[in-house]
């Protein structure tokens, strides 16, 4: 079977290293093992090189064997003694950071292949937003799995950012999100779902059941704002504000829907959200749309995956999407 991995793209990432990251890449693959970076983690969290042991289950003399293996494989000092045990160096934290990604990776591919040995005919490692969570992926694995009942699914929630970094370093094999700004060529966003900004309040609130309220008619109302790098903060900043100079807000602000319901039961209080979340608001039957028109857009929410390897079950599952036909479903593309 040919590598996934063209050796065109090895040799490009190869030309781009300096000679002595080369020469470090090389000694890291040849003499360093998952053992040592293990340990490196446990003893920026331990603090010293006993409870770092004992979290490990190794002896101390095996645990200070190993790390100074690294060091003197790297020849660097990654840990530096003080008053209350130990701190990694400037080189031990990048070394650090790099490790916990490599074990989580790992630990993500073990509960897969835990999966398939169980049973499961094939792994699919995804990522969603919130919104993308509860409006689309809630839709599609129910009937995704009707089909193929063995194909393990394991999915992440998350910002897009981190997501989107994870699927650029094939960590997953697509990511449910907004449509990103910008994306390198190899990768494609196939809109799934449109979205929009809808305005919602307690069931109570004075202006629910009202035809074509005036966004004016929400002086005096208290908004629950969006976090910050959430699509809808945007809107609220340079749509909702100006008109409504005297608005006020909770001093908080949050994407969590619990917290938000919370806060909707506060005398006045108001919020804007995506319609996509709408399904994950209406647990406790409380939540309801005020018929305001907003003007600003949201991109619609698809999936971000890599055009040369995306698995045939996901493309599948994609296909299946778009049979569905519910209610604010992008276009199907064109083939």
């Amino acid at each position: 079977m040919p590598s996934p991995y063209p050796f065109s793209e090895l040799q490009r990432s190869d030309d781009v290293a300096t000679p002595e990251g080369k020469q470090l890449f090389s000694r890291l693959t040849k003499q360093g093992r998952l053992r040592q970076l293990q340990l490196l983690v446990a003893l920026q969290q331990c603090g010293s090189v006993l409870q770092a042991a004992v979290h490990l289950n190794m002896s101390q003399s095996a645990a200070t064997q190993a790390l100074a293996e690294l060091e003197r494989v790297l020849d660097m000092k990654l840990f530096e003694r003080h008053a209350r045990g130990m701190r990694p160096t400037v080189a031990g934290q990048t070394l650090i950071d790099a490790a916990h990604g490599m074990l989580a990776g790992l630990q993500e591919v073990s509960e897969s292949l835990a999966s398939i040995r169980r049973g499961a005919a094939a792994a699919l490692r995804m990522g969603s937003i919130p919104a993308a969570a509860m409006s689309i992926l809630s839709q599609l694995l129910p009937r995704f799995y009707e089909a193929h009942p063995q194909v393990h699914v394991d999915v992440h929630e998350d910002a897009s950012t981190p997501l989107l970094s994870q699927l650029m370093a094939s960590r997953l094999d697509v990511v449910f999100c907004r449509q990103p700004q910008m994306l390198p060529a190899a990768f494609a966003f196939e809109p799934l779902l449109l979205d929009a900004a809808v305005v919602i309040a307690d069931v109570e609130h004075a202006l629910v059941g009202r035809r074509d309220v005036a966004l004016q008619s929400l002086r005096g109302a208290r908004w629950v704002l969006p976090s910050f790098g959430i699509a809808v903060r945007s809107i609220v900043e340079n749509e909702i504000l100006p008109v409504l100079e005297d608005a006020s807000w909770f001093p908080a602000s949050t994407v969590s829907l619990p917290v938000l319901e919370g806060l909707l039961t506060q005398p006045g209080a108001v919020s804007l959200v995506p319609r996509s979340i709408l399904p994950g608001l209406r647990t406790q039957g409380r939540v309801r749309v005020l018929d305001v028109r907003i003007a600003g857009g949201l991109p619609p929410l698809g999936a971000v995956y890599r055009i040369d390897r995306a698995p045939s079950l996901l493309l599948e599952m994609l296909r299946l999407w778009h049979r569905l036909k519910l209610d604010h479903a992008a276009p199907v593309p064109a083939t």
